[in-house]
């Protein structure tokens, strides 16, 4: 593809997990195609999935502010974390204060700093929440973050439970709600249609990358399923309740509100199609192109909306298997390069063959 100084082009990748953040991916492309063509037009557009860099990738199109609060992690230690705030409006990652941690035991892992995030939001004035849901290393169905939040969990003997983790759902006798702040507006950004338990459920499918071995998962499974009947609405069929260990199922239940795609959340905000519209070629990619690109993730989002609009797509990727989306497909792994030095000389790596781009 030739070149020129009034060529617009629109770079909006996924992060490569693992090696580059979306918005390194973009710094090295751009920098890689200005060294040779310093005339084009480029404009930088770093997505993310509802998980971590959520926050970052609407501070990147939205006016705001990004704000701290003290919460806790996943095993109740102390953290800062932070949120992204525009207008009326609070954009939390589940992954900043409920992330997966190197220690993984999900059985004493809880969601209760997501809800400390949430609340801190609402004291601060925020009633609409954008919640990120991703990366999360708990699977208590979100009783620690409605507990953050005001709810009251009993053990069978009538106590409270003050830090719900997964181990404690099948103790759960009792739950009183009347606490929990009011009044929010939840806009749950999701990437996935998991239900809240069976075996499509936050436990089968995401506990065992979690910690949780097969007996562990059933009595997670179990406990979701106990929950599911406390809750002041039957979240049982919902898709997407799954989510960050069914953080979005509990919440969903007690606020209502809307569960959507994340990458919709942010095309709508970004006004993403006005901005392909207005590009010569658009690229994207991620660390691993492969068939389940193709259920929805954000390349092959990325070049479906280019096809609408006729616009040319080139994705660029740390892998790519299998599968063929866009106009032109780039791998950093290939007959020259090896998945290990690609992963261990990720940036370089990108910025050499991000030159064949434009050739």
């Amino acid at each position: 593809m030739g070149s020129g100084d009034n060529m617009k082009i629109l770079i909006v990748p996924d992060s490569f997990k693992g090696t580059m953040s979306s918005e390194k991916v973009c710094e090295v492309i751009k920098k890689s195609l200005l060294e040779e063509n310093s005339g084009l037009d480029i404009e930088c557009l770093p997505f993310a999935d509802g998980g971590e860099g959520f926050c970052e990738s609407f501070a990147n199109f939205c006016e705001g502010d990004m704000l701290y609060s003290n919460c806790c992690n996943i095993y109740g230690r102390n953290k800062k974390c932070r949120y992204f705030a525009f207008g009326d409006t609070a954009v939390i990652e589940c992954a900043q204060a409920s992330g997966l941690q190197k220690k993984k035991d999900v059985m004493n892992a809880s969601s209760y700093g997501t809800g400390e995030l949430i609340k801190s939001a609402y004291n601060a004035g925020f009633r609409n929440i954008i919640l990120g849901l991703g990366g999360t290393g708990c699977c208590d169905g979100g009783a620690g973050a409605l507990s953050a939040l005001g709810a009251v969990f009993k053990d069978i003997e009538g106590n409270d439970i003050d830090f719900p983790v997964g181990a404690d759902l099948l103790n759960i006798y009792g739950v009183n709600f009347r606490e929990c702040v009011k009044d929010i507006n939840f806009t749950f950004a999701c990437d996935v249609e998991n239900t809240y338990f069976g075996k499509n459920g936050a436990a089968y499918v995401f506990a065992p990358q979690k910690g949780a071995d097969k007996s562990q998962v059933k009595e997670l499974d179990d406990g979701l399923k106990m929950l599911n009947a406390f809750l002041p609405r039957d979240v049982s069929k919902v898709k997407g309740a799954g989510a960050a260990g069914g953080i979005c199922g509990a919440l969903y239940s007690v606020y209502g509100g809307e569960i959507k795609s994340g990458f919709d959340v942010l095309a709508e905000y970004s006004d993403l199609e006005k901005r392909i519209k207005g590009a010569n070629l658009i690229i994207t990619g991620e660390g691993k192109t492969d068939r389940q690109t193709l259920m929805g993730k954000l390349p092959y989002k990325i070049a479906e909306l280019c096809k609408k609009h006729g616009k040319p797509c080139t994705v660029i990727s740390g892998s790519i298997e299998n599968v063929k989306i866009g106009d032109r497909m780039i791998s950093l792994v290939d007959s020259q390069t090896n998945a290990e030095q690609a992963i261990n000389n990720a940036e370089k790596t990108l910025y050499i063959k991000s030159k064949k781009i434009l050739q």
